[in-house]
């Protein structure tokens, strides 16, 4: 099978400029084939940044789209990151210049220090909806124990001095088939998360 599937919570209101969590990662993960990750997101499929992790190891990305053309796209690994860490993630975008930015534990890494999106940028605004996602890309056989986001804190503003924190009633939260007509997901992708937590999202994923 083709996995490729989701749990997404995503903010009612396009009210943001960024998102703030602590991700508490799995203590047990075994990758098959494929990737599992847990991101945050600005817009609803705009700018994703956050980590995975395969039998490479664990990884940060910041990636960007719009429509069909992903403008820019960057995974490497990370190796000072481990199972049961817990990272602090910060994502922001800044509509004036177009760029985004991915905090890790308080600093960007280089390929996630104020990336300019390109014409994703066709697709935001000053704010936007923001949303947190934990995912599965692989044959089936990928698992993990619990994955949790915590503290997770709503910048409301464009300098960084204001935020609030993202409670239940500000959004909601559903299983997502990532399918496109060159790569078919097979229906149940999303079927296999067991989800504990709405907002701030905690899940765990078991083999198809």
């Amino acid at each position: 099978m083709n996995r490729h599937g989701a749990v997404r919570t995503i903010t009612n209101s396009a009210s943001y400029t960024g998102v703030t969590t602590k991700l508490i990662l799995p203590t047990t993960i075994n990758a098959v084939n494929g990737y599992v990750d847990w991101y945050l997101g600005i817009g609803d499929a705009a700018i994703e940044s956050g980590i995975s992790y395969s039998y490479e190891g664990f990884k940060v990305f910041l990636g960007s789209s719009y429509g069909d053309v992903s403008t820019y796209n960057e995974s490497h690994p990370v190796a000072s990151l481990a199972k049961g860490q817990t990272v602090d993630l910060k994502l922001v975008y800044d509509y004036a210049t177009n760029r985004a930015t991915l905090y890790v534990n308080g600093s960007p890494l280089p390929w996630t220090n104020n990336v300019n999106v390109g014409t994703t940028k066709n697709l935001l605004s000053t704010h936007n909806k923001v949303k947190m996602i934990h995912g599965v890309q692989d044959q089936g056989g990928s698992s993990y124990s619990q994955a949790s986001f915590s503290q997770t804190q709503l910048r409301m503003d464009t300098a960084g001095a204001i935020y609030n924190t993202w409670t239940d009633n500000l959004s909601s939260t559903s299983r997502v088939v990532v399918s496109t007509k060159e790569h078919p997901a097979d229906p149940t992708s999303a079927d296999k998360f067991t989800i504990y937590n709405f907002a701030p999202l905690i899940t765990k994923l078991d083999p198809a």
